[in-house]
């Protein structure tokens, strides 16, 4: 079994344990639940926007530390001079 396996094979249990915290009557009951979702389309067509999809990475499963030298306050912060959208 490789590393992504054993990542689904983690992430399956989690999302049956959170089945078992969390009735879906619950999650419908929730704040939330009736707003109006983002529209991903809109907001790579948007001429305002980059369309750049940015993800900041420390390591990956799979290949291991990729920067660990910056600060996550580092890296957001050029993002965000460079006009690049974050959502965390």
């Amino acid at each position: 079994m490789n590393i992504l396996d054993k990542i689904v094979l983690r992430k399956r249990e989690e999302v049956e344990w959170a089945k078992q915290a969390v009735s879906v009557k619950q999650l419908e009951a929730a704040i939330h639940f009736n707003r109006t979702p983002y529209v991903f389309e809109d907001f790579l067509l948007d001429e305002g926007r980059s369309g750049i999809i940015a993800e900041y990475k420390r390591k990956s499963p799979s290949k291991g530390i990729i920067n660990d030298q910056l600060t996550v306050t580092e890296v957001t912060t050029a993002y965000t001079r460079q006009g690049i959208g974050m959502s965390c």
